[in-house]
């Protein structure tokens, strides 16, 4: 177990924990002897709930080291307490930073808080974040530092006055450490304000490659893009073709052609020209107008390679475009594609139900319901089912109940009626609980493991323990990894009633 072996060899970021109270120097003992996630959170909340800095400082940092580790495929064991964990680092924020002392060094506090706010800053953290940057020397600007003033930036339509006016002055100081300014430059909102779009042109010149890279990525991304297209591709011109700037390559180069329709050759030099501009916009409006010429031709490919762009990350929000006022004649559009007779390629279904997924409301339930039982891209319209359920504040009977006549539907693949029973996990919904009871009686194993996942979910396992306990003792021992999911849940320490064990 990569976790258990991580944590109990790390030794904190930022402290020397030798403590006087023996109840923290316990806690600190037992995480480097630990040998269960539950005596790592014991031992973690010892020291994330005292009134010790240093050992606030080093529960953050145990908890920053866990959630790096997590990469590896293990859960952290702290991950539970991650808003405690915030209000504690953000309390370590506002204090003064630390002197230098045998415990730590100068600024330990921030150094920990940072720790954990460079992946969780909001916008109650602009103030102390901008009295940090102000008091850095130059070479000494914490780089977590500049990485939450990031997030803080990109937060809102407006930034923090103050801390861009401090990130773009860090950025543009051809007197700092590159490094430095890269970090800068890469904090930086989307955001496009006429003083970053002045910063990133002038920079785009500089002296430092790697500072031109990053000034140029930085104007590949959001609307500046389209008023700099240009000035990108001379950019690139310049460069020599074994260093080529691949990302700023990349968002010059010709987009997606679509999700479903790439054997589909738009008929018309008019449809055509709007399809290219889609994938390689010269400008917004130019961008805005291709969609349109696509979404109302009324032309079935044409329709659904414009939703395709609608749904997809890299297509009509590739550079920041803001979309939502297309959305309910994008919804009318995939709505009348889903009551189209189903094709065999399943094209024309699967842009419908891609929309669908992100934006269908209740109302549009017993169109997916009665859909759901005729489609040929049933993978793509079960995923829409269930991110609909997950949205919707009530889950819908309807969808509910075409999923189970797909789950006891034994003339569908196990693939599929297994995705049906995964549709309706983690819905707090007595109504999916019984369809999950249901499955679980199912006589086909790899249906009866599923339905066992999703019965484990927080919510479900202590109610339904024993039943599962039961079920999972009739299975084969190598039923597979799903199975041991189950068995993994079941053997973890009932959570007492006030906090861990």
């Amino acid at each position: 177990m990569f976790m258990v072996s991580f944590l109990r060899e790390f030794g904190t970021w930022n402290w020397t924990c030798e403590f006087d109270d023996p109840v923290l120097r316990g806690a600190y003992a037992a995480m480097g002897a630990a040998t269960t996630p539950q005596e790592f959170e014991r031992a973690f909340l010892v020291l994330l709930r005292s009134e010790d800095t240093v050992a606030i400082g080093a529960a953050l940092d145990y908890y920053d080291r866990a959630r790096t580790t997590s990469r590896f495929g293990e859960d952290s064991p702290f991950e539970a307490h991650r808003d405690e964990v915030i209000a504690r680092a953000r309390a370590l924020l506002r204090q003064p930073p630390r002197p230098a002392d045998e415990r730590g060094a100068a600024g330990a506090n921030h150094a920990s808080a940072l720790s954990v706010l460079r992946n969780e800053a909001g916008p109650q953290d602009a103030d102390p974040l901008l009295a940090i940057l102000r008091a850095a020397p130059p070479g000494g600007v914490d780089g977590d530092a500049l990485s939450a003033a990031g997030l803080v930036l990109n937060a809102g339509p407006v930034p923090h006055a103050g801390l861009l006016a401090l990130v773009i002055d860090i950025a543009g100081d051809r007197s700092r450490d590159p490094g430095e300014r890269r970090e800068a430059l890469q904090a930086l909102p989307d955001a496009p304000a006429p003083e970053i779009t002045a910063l990133l042109l002038e920079a785009i010149g500089d002296e430092d490659p790697d500072v031109r890279l990053d000034a140029a990525a930085a104007l590949c991304r959001g609307p500046r893009f389209y008023a700099h297209r240009r000035r990108l591709e001379d950019f690139v011109a310049t460069w020599p073709e074994d260093r080529r700037p691949w990302g700023v390559a990349e968002a010059l180069s010709e987009g997606r052609h679509s999700l479903y329709w790439t054997d589909h050759e738009l008929d018309g030099p008019r449809l055509r020209e709007a399809h290219r501009q889609l994938r390689t916009p010269t400008g917004e409006a130019a961008h805005r107008q291709a969609f349109r010429t696509l979404l109302h031709s009324g032309r079935t490919a044409a329709v659904g390679i414009a939703l395709d762009h609608f749904t997809m990350t890299d297509g009509l929000t590739r550079f920041g475009m803001d979309i939502e006022r297309y959305t309910d004649d994008v919804l009318a559009l995939a709505r009348h594609l889903l009551r189209l007779p189903p094709r065999d390629d399943g094209a024309v279904h699967a842009s419908a139900w891609g929309v669908l997924a992100e934006h269908a409301g209740p109302a549009d339930a017993p169109l997916i319901a009665e859909a759901l039982l005729d489609t040929p891209v049933l993978d793509r319209a079960v995923h829409a089912a269930g991110r609909c359920l997950e949205r919707w504040t009530v889950p819908s009977p309807e969808i509910m109940r075409a999923l189970e006549t797909l789950i006891c539907d034994t003339g569908r693949s196990l693939d599929d009626r297994e995705d049906c029973v995964t549709a309706l996990f983690d819905l707090p919904s007595p109504d999916v609980t019984a369809v999950l009871l249901r499955a679980l009686r199912s006589p086909e194993l790899p249906i009866q493991i599923e339905a066992a996942v999703g019965l484990t979910f927080d919510h479900l396992l202590d109610d339904h323990r024993d039943l599962l306990a039961d079920v999972a003792a009739s299975w084969p021992q190598d039923a597979g990894y799903r199975a041991r999911i189950v068995r993994s849940e079941l053997a973890r320490e009932r959570p007492s009633r006030n906090g861990p064990a």
